[in-house]
């Protein structure tokens, strides 16, 4: 644009000098119009250029701008959305042992039922001992009883000894704490012999029924049933602790798969688990080296305040089990409180009754 300007200058003075030669002012003054006309119409023209250049330079900053503002909006979105990587386990894991708690608590009832019905419907003594002692012998053969020539021992026995072994209460032989579900070749699974086990410790000789109604009416009979049934109520209370302990062993069917905790990592796979199974993997997950580098490279708050507050309901979750099984052991120091005192008055209470029954008499 410069040098056309100087061009148009250069040819101007030219002109002006060539027409005061000539002697003609007319002329000159006519091709001066026209080069500044020239001019200007160019000047004008290259001026919208660069306005235009410039517009579509600052249009183009501009939109730039935007779409970095808009990319880094999105990044600061999905940091403060993205969730810890045990998120979606957590919540699936949680809602699984809550029905998974409901579960337990509606089995707990048919376990109370048989160690009640256990006690209640024993009217021969030896008969009843016979029978236990049969089916021990049949399916849970110990190696010691083997040995003395009682019953023949299966060294692959799973269940050998489970119905006189806490062990089995609490886990199975691999150290699961889902009971092994399936039979044995014997015929028990080892929710029976759990269920064995806390009828040998709770109810293995009770007291024997009366066997004829005419001992029912008498003041005798009538004392003696009313012992029976105290003495009943007074083991409801070990039974239903060591029932809550035997149903929270026993598989229930796809809990692994719907806490989607039948493939943690260190555990064989296991679709259909116990609740606490279920527990037991879940603690282990938390410390797994996936969660742990996930929350230690996490930049942003909310995702480390999300993976709080699911440890947080967990916690809760436990505290609440704590207390039910706090209830439990209460109760059973309250009967066992009951039955201290029982054996420490009841004989001074009846020889003051045997007394002051004399000095009526007299």
């Amino acid at each position: 644009m410069i040098a056309f300007l100087q061009t148009a200058f250069f040819s101007l003075v030219q002109g002006a000098i060539n027409s005061k030669v000539d002697g003609s002012t007319r002329e000159m003054n006519s091709t001066i119009r026209t080069t500044m006309s020239e001019v200007a119409g160019i000047l004008s023209g290259e001026i919208n250029k660069s306005a235009i250049a410039n517009k579509a330079v600052l249009e183009g900053l501009e939109s730039y701008r935007q779409q970095e503002d808009l990319r880094k909006s999105a990044i600061d979105l999905q940091a403060k959305l993205e969730l810890p990587a045990n998120t979606c386990s957590n919540m699936a894991a949680m809602d699984g042992l809550a029905k998974a708690s409901q579960s337990t608590q509606a089995a707990v009832i048919k376990g109370q039922t048989e160690v009640s019905k256990a006690i209640k419907s024993n009217t021969n003594t030896l008969k009843l001992v016979e029978a236990l002692g049969k089916k021990s012998d049949t399916k849970y053969c110990s190696e010691e009883d083997g040995a003395r020539g009682i019953c023949t021992y299966k060294p692959n026995n799973e269940l050998s000894g489970a119905d006189q072994n806490a062990l089995f209460l609490f886990q199975s032989r691999s150290g699961s704490r889902t009971f092994s579900d399936a039979a044995t070749s014997d015929g028990a699974s080892q929710h029976e012999a759990a269920g064995d086990y806390i009828q040998r410790m709770v109810a293995g000789i009770p007291p024997e029924q009366l066997r004829t109604k005419d001992m029912d009416k008498t003041p005798q009979g009538r004392a003696y049933i009313e012992l029976v049934r105290r003495y009943t109520g007074m083991l409801s209370m070990s039974a239903y602790s060591l029932n809550q302990i035997r149903e929270a062993g026993k598989p229930i069917k796809d809990l692994g798969k719907q806490t989607k905790l039948h493939n943690v990592e260190g555990f064989p796979v296991e679709e259909s688990m116990s609740m606490n199974e279920a527990v037991r993997r879940f603690v282990q997950t938390q410390f797994s080296d996936k969660v742990t580098t996930d929350l230690a490279t996490a930049t942003d708050s909310n995702k480390i305040l999300r993976a709080m507050a699911t440890q947080n309901s967990f916690g809760l979750w436990m505290d609440y089990q704590k207390l039910e099984q706090n209830s439990r052991m209460e109760g059973m120091l309250a009967t066992q409180l009951a039955l201290v005192a029982e054996q420490s008055l009841r004989p001074q209470i009846d020889a003051q009754r045997v007394v002051a029954s004399r000095t009526v008499r007299q």
